[in-house]
């Protein structure tokens, strides 16, 4: 049964006559035209340049055309199925504005024999791609050719000076790059090229790390003026600091100064700057200087001697340091145990004999060597020296001198000779009695 149902349908087929069946609707031809280059696309999507030929289902499409040179244009199409349309096209072309501007103001533009206006004048409808002329005529001003063209739809301005007594100028500088003013007013840079009335002008360039240069110039009519300038170097300056202050500073061996010193007047080269201070090593350093521009270096200096600080115990004891005296020990007020340090600076490195010496020392005079480093800090070992400074008397009538290094009130103690001491009970002494150390 089945089988015979399909004949029945194919039959059908056959003389192009479907029951119950539908066919697929047919496609809209669509050939669009216009301008050389332009491109189409539909709901956004590239078809391909004009002249061209597609197909689409019948419905409503967006077409955007778009060609160099021509402003774009969209349009809305509706198709129906199985239609043939064709859409020629037609851009408008893309335009700009061109203002003619000229000094001074009011010259007519002729453009093939027809006055357009006076400027400035704003000219429309200005085609990309193509080139304009006419002619600017004033009274009392040289007859002057304009040109004109646009690359794109931008507005343009073309400025004239009608000034008919023109030269021609090139002024240059050395080096190059100087800004140049005239009469007052900042024109461009070197090399500068362009048409000038006559008369007399008055020239300044300027350039970073040279002179300001002021010349005056007369022109005359007719003439090509064309003049180089060579500027002056402006010196370099340098600001020079050490630590410490003080230290005397030579510029290729000769004395400039004492840090810290700003010096303003060295023509640009590379220096030898060199910093000398007593106690301190020298210190070298070379130094590029600019034209006009100002340097800031800061030399340390690293001591070239060394420090003593000695402590010499008790006070009142003679000090010399390789022969010369230093003076005599001092009581610490906070402690009549110590005495005040004495420091030396500025010595030389190396070996030093330290003298102590007292009337009632013993050994009455004596001597210590000491090491002091370059650039450090020395503190030997405490020197004490053995000075007897009191005299303590017993019950039984004996005296003795020494020294005493400590006591309370029950006992002393007590060192009769260097090396020796002990201690004595109050209870077996008549007095102890302090002698001065002076």
């Amino acid at each position: 049964m089945k089988k015979g149902m399909r004949m029945i349908v194919c039959a059908f087929a056959a003389a192009g006559i479907l029951i119950g069946c539908s066919k697929a609707p047919e496609k809209a031809v669509v050939t669009v035209t216009g301008p050389e280059g332009m491109v189409l696309s539909v709901n956004d999507q590239k078809v391909g340049a004009a002249p061209v030929t597609f197909k689409l289902n019948g419905g409503t499409y967006l077409f955007k055309y778009h060609a160099p040179g021509y402003e774009r244009k969209w349009e809305t199409v509706k198709l129906q199925a199985g239609e043939q349309r064709k859409i020629p096209v037609e851009l408008k072309r893309e335009s700009a504005s061109v203002l003619i501007a000229t000094k001074p103001l009011g010259a007519q533009l002729v453009v093939d024999g027809r006055v357009l206006g006076s400027t400035p004048i704003v000219l429309n409808k200005v085609v990309p791609g193509r080139e304009y002329s006419g002619q600017l005529r004033m009274p009392g001003y040289a007859e002057r050719a304009v040109q004109w063209s646009v690359d794109s739809a931008r507005p343009k301005r073309v400025m004239i000076d009608l000034d008919a007594n023109m030269v021609k100028v090139e002024f240059l500088s050395r080096p190059a790059g100087a800004r140049l003013h005239l009469n007052g007013r900042e024109v461009g840079t070197t090399p500068y090229r362009g048409e000038l009335t006559e008369g007399k002008y008055k020239l300044r360039f300027e350039l970073a790390g040279y002179s300001p240069l002021e010349q005056t110039v007369t022109l005359s009519r007719g003439e090509n003026f064309k003049m180089e300038y060579p500027l002056a170097p402006l010196p370099g300056g340098i600001s020079i600091s050490s630590v410490p202050e003080g230290a005397a500073v030579y510029i290729n061996g000769k004395k400039r100064g004492v840090t810290p010193c700003v010096l303003t007047d060295l023509p640009a080269a590379v220096y030898e700057v060199r910093a000398e201070k007593d106690g301190y090593d020298p210190v070298t350093r070379k130094v590029e200087i600019t034209s006009g521009y100002k340097d800031e270096i800061k030399l340390v200096l690293l001591s070239s001697t060394g420090e003593l600080e000695l402590d010499i115990r008790p006070a009142g004891v003679a000090v010399l340091l390789d022969g010369k005296e230093l003076g005599k020990t001092e009581e610490n007020p906070e402690s009549n145990m110590i005495t005040k340090p004495i420091r030396v600076s500025g010595l030389a490195p190396g070996e030093h004999i330290v003298t102590v010496s007292h009337p009632r020392a013993r050994p009455q005079v004596r001597t210590v060597k000491v090491m002091v480093e370059k650039g450090k800090l020395t503190r030997p070992k405490t020197i004490t020296v053995w000075i007897a400074n009191c005299e303590i008397k017993y019950r039984d009538g004996r005296i003795e001198v020494g020294t005493l290094f400590q006591e309370d009130d029950n006992s002393i103690l007590f060192g009769p000779e260097p090396g020796i001491r002990y201690e004595v009970s109050r209870g077996d002494l008549e007095y102890v009695k302090r002698l001065t150390v002076e």
